[in-house]
């Protein structure tokens, strides 16, 4: 396999080896090695056959699916989409035949008697986006969706790119616009169709339902025309299903639909889905296919370094009946995989990107596995698997951005907060932050390949991070725990913890030097030292939530209001309202219970023109944090603290939507009593109807912890920690 060199770099020592296979095939590297020591050969049967790995390569699969939870487009609003998740890890795990595989996704429905499992494969084309903004087009958007399930077809399971063809004869490869439309037919009979319900759906049982395909049968069957320019509504002549003559023929006995294409693509005769899957799998091993472009082996792709490899691979993959798993452990006990990944000058001279296989791979970790490793080493991760997905901890304003104020981003409780990259809510137009920092893609369409950036968001990112910093912060107490008393025996267990190799005597004594630094440092903060030792009570709200003032969802607070008027000091504190009318939300006056007023219950009336408002709030001695106003309202308002302005949001929603506090009102806020003002007034015609309802929340000061004398020197080892989590060699697969 190395053809550029006469001496290859020498095999990576036992210990290296098994750890860079465990971050290959499982996504995390192992902490510890078995008892007695497993050989390096034992110990790939052994991840190949773990549950981890069927984890670690349906992420892979995912990015080619384009696997949301969302809808897409303006609303994106969420859907049941992880069932069809869960099927492509169980499937792996199960080591599927990729033919097998390949055939259930594609038309799992069209099999003599469909399983409920065969039918949730089929939501691999149901991952297509659906627009169900008012009064858009639905046949427009199914139209798209269609051509996005040929375009990533051949894409996933050719390497081409037959998207090009849609509005002309592709301009490289031997795909003529009309036969981009035969290919089109295939899919043209399904019966969804970009509705809201998202139909044709399966009931699994316990309100959980299922996306799949299946095909309008009789009279609802669709014509099939070239479509000119690629517009919809420029029908041109009418075609029928059918393969791409510059291939091999269909198999004889394959059916004219989605089952016949699927056994065409899969027929050992076609020269492409062998190598195509070969090279992805060798790419997610090395950093880079044999072929680089693994999403293009047409004319504009880049040509095999290794083209005699490519085939022997293929032909092999072919010979093992499609054993994704027996392929995979060909690959990663070659000597090729097993060299060391150490550079020396010659080599970086002739060879900089390693193309010619002179020495073993070294590639940055994948987005959610630079996460899942931080949870690894810390012992956070959790190894829960399968179910709806989980929202770990992310910044507050995600999802402002979004156009659906219906739901919100509510942080798990418990292990769902540190379940695998895998398993977090994925909205396609706002996506978990640190993931998307490290490259990884939207999903609003088809993703073969992740092209690697570096930027300082990254490096940012996994150093302040507070999901990575509750890691450091576990790495350390774990050290502590685990570890005798002396330093240097601490950062030798933190080491080899984080490494998983013995660490050098130089090594050692620069994590003792950091630790010295930061114990220096923190002896004179020791509230910042407490912070740092109990970091996950304060990033968390559990127990800490506190109502100052309770909106409808609940008792109501009682507020004193007037619709007159009142002095220009009404916003203050030392205002006597005593002569104001009292009522609780939420306020307003509904005319015609329908539309966005449908859901609203008035309290209070309030039918005039502008109301003001007033209720007192109590802080304790010790004070707040985080202060939010939740609020739903059709109206604009303004809001005080105790006089100093507070909120003013210009949009108007129809759920109770959260604000914070703007910074000068948070710091009006004293211990003892306060005044929450709202002066409210009517922004559109009366008989439309006018709400508000008003509540406020904070939370409580996280709880350190008595002040200890041993307080710097082991909040020391969370910011040592951090830094080994950050280290290039925890960060990298070599």
């Amino acid at each position: 396999m190395v053809a550029a060199f006469t001496r290859e770099a020498p095999p990576a020592p036992e210990s290296e080896g098994v750890g860079e296979s465990e971050a290959a095939e499982t996504g995390t590297e192992a902490e510890e090695q078995a008892e007695p020591p497993l050989t390096y050969e034992e110990a790939v049967v052994q991840l190949l056959n773990s549950p981890r790995y069927g984890e670690r390569w349906a992420d892979m699969w995912l990015d080619l699916a384009r696997y949301a939870d969302s809808k897409g487009y303006e609303q994106d609003g969420l859907r049941t989409m992880w069932p069809y998740r869960d099927w492509v890890i169980r499937a792996l795990n199960a080591n599927m035949p990729y033919d097998r595989f390949t055939v259930l996704q594609l038309a799992g429905d069209l099999q003599p008697v469909p399983t409920k499992e065969q039918l949730i494969a089929t939501g691999f084309h149901r991952n297509t986006m659906t627009n169900t903004e008012a009064g858009t087009d639905d046949e427009e958007f199914r139209d798209l969706a269609v051509k996005d399930r040929v375009a990533t077809t051949g894409q996933v399971w050719m390497g081409l790119t037959f998207g090009c063809a849609q509005c002309h004869n592709h301009k490289y490869d031997p795909i003529p616009q009309k036969e981009f439309y035969q290919l089109y037919a295939f899919f043209n009979q399904t019966e969804d169709h970009d509705q809201f319900d998202d139909r044709p759906t399966l009931d699994l049982g316990e309100d959980v339902t299922a996306l799949i395909m299946r095909d309008l049968v009789g009279d609802e069957r669709r014509a099939t025309n070239i479509h000119e320019r690629g517009s919809f509504l420029s029908k041109g002549a009418e075609v029928q299903p059918a393969v791409l003559t510059a291939f091999h023929a269909a198999p004889k006995a394959a059916p004219p639909n989605r089952l016949g294409l699927a056994k065409w693509i899969v027929d050992k005769g076609n020269p492409l889905t062998a190598r195509v899957m070969v090279n992805r799998l060798w790419a997610k091993l090395f950093g880079v296919g044999l072929v680089e472009t693994e999403e293009d082996f047409g004319a504009q792709g880049t040509p095999p370094t290794h083209p005699e490899l490519l085939d022997w691979l293929a032909t092999e993959f072919m010979r093992l009946d499609w054993d994704i798993k027996a392929i995979l452990q060909t690959m990663v006990t070659s000597a090729t995989y097993r060299q060391a990944s150490e550079v020396t000058a010659e080599l970086a001279d002739r060879d900089p990107q390693n193309r010619l296989l002179a020495r073993g791979p070294r590639v940055r970790l994948e987005a959610g596995m630079v996460r899942d490793q931080a949870l690894a080493i810390s012992g956070l991760l959790s190894e829960k698997m399968y179910g709806p997905p989980v929202m770990p901890w992310q910044p507050d304003g995600i999802w402002q951005m979004v156009n659906d104020t219906l739901t919100r981003w509510e942080t798990s409780a418990g292990e769902d907060r540190y379940r695998r990259g895998l398993y977090t809510l994925w909205r396609r137009s706002a996506p978990y932050p640190s993931m998307i920092a490290y490259d990884a893609p939207s999903r609003e369409v088809c993703t073969v390949r992740r092209i690697r950036t570096n930027t300082p968001l990254q490096a940012l990112a996994s150093l302040n991070d507070p999901v990575f910093m509750e890691a450091a912060q576990h790495l350390a107490l774990r050290t502590l725990e685990e570890a005798g008393p002396a330093t240097a025996e601490r950062a030798r267990h933190a080491l080899q913890t984080t490494l998983i190799r013995p660490p050098s005597d130089e090594e050692v004594e620069r994590i003792v030097s950091l630790h010295a630094e930061a114990k220096a440092e923190l002896a004179n903060d020791s509230r910042r030292a407490r912070q740092l030792l109990n970091y996950d009570d304060t990033l968390y709200e559990e127990g800490r939530l506190t109502t100052l003032v309770e909106d409808s969802r609940g008792a109501g607070a009682q507020w004193r209001y007037t619709t007159k008027e009142p002095p220009g000091n009404w916003a203050h504190a030392d205002l006597d309202d005593s002569e104001w009318r009292t009522g609780s939300g939420t306020f307003g006056y509904i005319e015609d219970q329908k539309g966005s007023n449908k859901d609203i219950e008035v309290v209070s009336d309030w039918d005039t023109e502008g109301i003001w408002m007033r209720i007192e709030f109590d802080v304790p001695p010790e004070g707040l944090m985080d202060y939010k106003f939740e609020m739903r309202y059709q109206c604009a308002f303004d809001a005080f603290v105790n006089g100093v302005p507070a909120a003013h949001p210009p949009q108007q929603y129809d759920t109770h939507t959260e604000f914070p506090l703007y910074t000068d009102a948070v710091a009006a806020i004293k211990p003892g009593k306060n005044v929450v003002a709202v002066y409210a007034s009517r922004n559109r015609e009366k008989n439309r109807g006018q709400h508000i309802d008003v509540g406020l929340k904070a939370l409580r000061q996280p709880y350190l912890g008595r002040p200890t004398e041993h307080d710097a020197d082991r909040a020391a080892w969370v910011v040592a920690a951090n830094v080994l989590l950050n280290l290039d060699e925890t960060l990298t697969k070599r």
